[in-house]
């Protein structure tokens, strides 16, 4: 896109960029908002549903209005016939969702979503026009979503998810347009990560030890970071294979930096360990473009960044909100030991740098500790003496006083869930069990366990198949082409496999799951 002034002619985005853009932006905000209500206002469900609306834009972008207006038919039967349904959809009364802005918003998702099919239909079926498919792929793909679909599972957003990302596997992008999706899709999670963090260094107080950001969970948070930290990666890579200005190099590594130290604050050992993954096949990644001699000088200057912006950063997590005194709490966040408007700067609710490294140094010790006092033979015998049979789900299956013990806790959850699967899976109202009398375990820590239980064991399988596959394939596609697309897509994938064996990494609109089904596409479509 270009425009002048006095004779002068500027070069900026295309507005497909700037769409993209938004809509990865709003895939960020969608993560936040699902992940933080209370689910009595109707956010979760307004923004959960909002998912459809913003890849419907995404697919339609594609979409010209000559193409419409050739095949205009359908497109008119189904305004008519959408928007009567969806009209008696947000006005009718069902028991399953009241909120209306939640109504709205499904609404709106599916007619749009409608017309994107109707377009995608007529691209492949009527006029042959469709990108260079990985047939294999797209078909284990395909086997993974109708065990879905089919399972017991309650859950409608598979249908969902077939719709749309099957139109968007199938949908013929021009290279331009790739690049802009690529593009808008890293800008667009940078710049989430400028609001939020913007936003919490005037309304987010630094009061709890493992930092939240944006989140009432750290764990989420860290999760968050590590979506950030991949852009980060894939833009240093794009400069560098680009050869950009070394201002604008110095502009990512740092940014890196800050993403990197972010993470750090929010003390997450799965965090941690995703985030050194991730430095790993970086620094694997650059040695492709530059030299595999200067992995040691890359990682160096890595560290140097981190140094560099820790300081800056932790000064304006802690010192910045209580400028403004106007602390906002998201959903279960508020108790009389948070910081509130009255408390000052040097108030002892918030976290200092010393009471940080204690906390930090101590969760390290504290693996170390629990790795040498359980072998995985003394974790197994020391959980079937808590317990040696799994009792029905509302019976506590420990005491209380060994919540502490991490080990005992996750064995106690996998056993439990590994002994409820199947080939079906279960509806959402027959999974969870009482670990002990204060904590009900709603999930099962690990994506491929909760997947299993979900949608039964033939789905698991195949999800891992898939998920290796494509970490393979979009290695080798880098590997070949220096590509920094396939590059981003490679880092979305591992983060939620990753991150996901020991935490929550899951869920519909969430922004792992969502990256997770885009970077597919660059694994089904061949050439690309």
């Amino acid at each position: 896109m270009d425009f002048t002034i006095k004779g002068k002619t500027f070069h900026i985005w295309s507005w497909k960029r700037i769409v993209y853009t938004i809509c990865f932006f709003m895939f960020c905000l969608i993560d936040q908002r699902t992940k933080t209500g209370s689910g009595r206002e109707g956010y979760i469900e307004t923004f959960r549903n909002m998912t459809g609306s913003i890849m419907a834009v995404i697919l339609l972008s594609h979409c010209k209005w000559g193409e419409i207006r050739a095949h205009k038919l359908p497109y008119l039967l189904w305004t008519i016939l959408g928007g009567a349904v969806g009209i008696a959809y947000v006005v009718g009364v069902t028991s399953f969702d009241p909120f209306v802005n939640g109504r709205v918003s499904a609404a709106l998702s599916v007619v749009l979503t409608g017309y994107a099919l109707i377009h995608t239909v007529i691209r492949v079926a009527v006029e042959k026009k469709y990108p260079v498919l990985e047939k294999k792929f797209l078909a284990v793909w395909g086997v993974m979503m109708f065990l879905m679909i089919f399972s017991r599972s309650d859950y409608i957003w598979p249908l969902c998810y077939l719709v749309m990302f099957g139109c968007f596997y199938l949908t013929d992008y021009t290279a331009e347009e790739r690049e802009d999706l690529f593009q808008g899709c890293l800008n667009g999670i940078i710049l989430g990560f400028f609001v939020f963090q913007g936003f919490c260094c005037v309304f987010r107080p630094y009061d709890n030890v493992r930092y939240q950001g944006m989140y009432n969970n750290p764990n989420l948070n860290a999760l968050f970071y590590l979506e950030v930290l991949a852009a980060v990666f894939a833009k240093i890579l794009y400069v560098t294979k680009n050869r950009c200005s070394k201002w604008i190099q110095l502009y990512y590594w740092l940014g890196a930096g800050v993403v990197l130290t972010f993470e750090l604050l929010t003390i997450g050992r799965t965090g941690w360990v995703v985030a050194v993954l991730m430095i790993g096949g970086f620094l694997w990644m650059i040695c492709k473009l530059k030299s595999y001699k200067k992995w040691f000088k890359n990682l160096m200057a890595l560290s140097l960044c981190v140094i560099l912006t820790f300081p800056i950063c932790f000064s304006a997590t802690r010192y910045l909100p209580p400028v403004f005194h106007h602390p906002v709490w998201f959903w279960g966040e508020w108790s009389e030991g948070k910081v509130h408007s009255w408390d000052p700067w040097n108030s002892e609710k918030f976290v200092d740098i010393d009471e940080y490294l204690d906390a930090a140094l101590g969760r390290i010790f504290e693996t170390f500790e629990n790795a040498l006092e359980h072998s995985p033979f003394a974790m197994k015998a020391e959980a079937a003496e808590a317990q040696t049979e799994i009792p029905a789900n509302k019976i506590p299956v420990l005491r209380s006083d060994q919540d502490t013990d991490t080990l005992l806790v996750r064995s106690t959850i996998y056993k439990y869930y590994i002994s409820q699967l199947n080939l079906t899976g279960h509806p959402y109202s027959e999974q969870g069990f009482q670990l002990h009398e204060h904590y009900w375990v709603g999930h099962a820590h690990n994506i491929f366990l909760q997947y299993g239980t979900d949608f039964g064991v033939p789905m698991m399988i195949v999800f891992a198949v898939l998920a290796l596959w494509s970490l393979i394939r979009l290695g080798k596609t880098y590997a070949e082409k220096k590509d920094p697309a396939a590059a981003a897509a490679q880092l979305f994938v591992l983060i939620p496999v990753a991150f996901g064996l020991l935490e929550y990494s899951w869920g519909v609109s969430s922004l792992t799951i969502t990256l997770l089904f885009i970077a597919w596409r660059k694994a089904i479509c061949d050439g690309e």
